[in-house]
């Protein structure tokens, strides 16, 4: 099989099983997932909103999901790891699908859009930009667009930095798409260069010195007093009582 059919194919596994991944946790808040393999087999970390629906009672619901992708998707020994989203706002699939949530109750795209970029900015990103387009309202298509802050649109930290997030919302007059990216506060940014500050080395204590002189006088009356030796009171050296 030639390269390009090679990597073809592991693109359209890796779409398919995000796809499919996307679906069966919905309802957990599905935010990505991570695969990788590893000596031992697959590792997949899911990033989820509420772990504990993809756990499900006594694990049942994450053995049958570890069953489903080693049958459907053929991942040798896959290893599921759920990882919990402290901050779902700054999670662009999560924020796309609350959108178009809002949209499909009956929401202006405008306030929608505002109220998500308002939250996406108070959780810390550095930057965001939310694009809502279809048939928002009326039989004319068009686009509602608001972005604030900084946010890289081209090379790699544009592919790998930001995260994306898509959904479409089923409205009445048609269906309407929405695209998030929202660039993450720690995101590492090559153009960005921090200076460690020295530290400055701190004076050796200085030992005071001990002349060879007194380190003889010191051992000479260390052993003056070693020989020294106290009579002990009432005995008298050769003296002897006859009665």
């Amino acid at each position: 099989m030639p390269v390009e059919r090679t990597f073809i194919k592991l693109g359209l596994k890796r779409v398919g099983l995000d796809e499919f991944l996307a679906q069966e946790l919905e309802r957990a808040g599905y935010g990505g997932a991570d695969i990788r393999r590893i000596p031992t087999g697959t590792r997949v970390a899911l990033y989820v909103e509420r772990p504990g629906i993809v756990i499900g009672r006594k694990g049942k619901s994450i053995r049958h999901l570890t069953d489903e992708l080693s049958q459907k998707f053929e991942l040798e020994n896959p290893q599921v790891e759920v990882v919990e989203l402290r901050k779902p706002e700054l999670c662009a699939p999560i924020m796309a699908k609350r959108i178009a949530f809002a949209l499909e109750r009956g929401i202006s795209a405008r306030r929608v859009g505002h109220t998500a970029l308002r939250r996406v900015m108070n959780a810390g990103a550095r930057g965001a930009e939310i694009t809502i387009s279809g048939r928002i309202a009326g039989e004319r298509t068009r686009t509602q667009r608001v972005y604030q802050g900084y946010l890289s649109k081209a090379g790699e930290p544009a592919e790998k930095l930001v995260s994306h997030g898509y959904a479409a919302a089923k409205l009445k007059p048609g269906i309407a798409g929405v695209k998030v990216l929202i660039m993450p506060p720690d995101a590492p940014l090559p153009d960005e260069i921090k200076i460690a500050a020295e530290e400055t080395p701190k004076p050796a204590e200085a030992v005071p010195a001990v002349k060879a002189d007194e380190k003889g006088e010191e051992a000479k009356a260390a052993e003056v007093e070693a020989k020294e030796v106290k009579p002990e009171e009432g005995e008298k050296s050769g003296d002897t009582q006859i009665q």
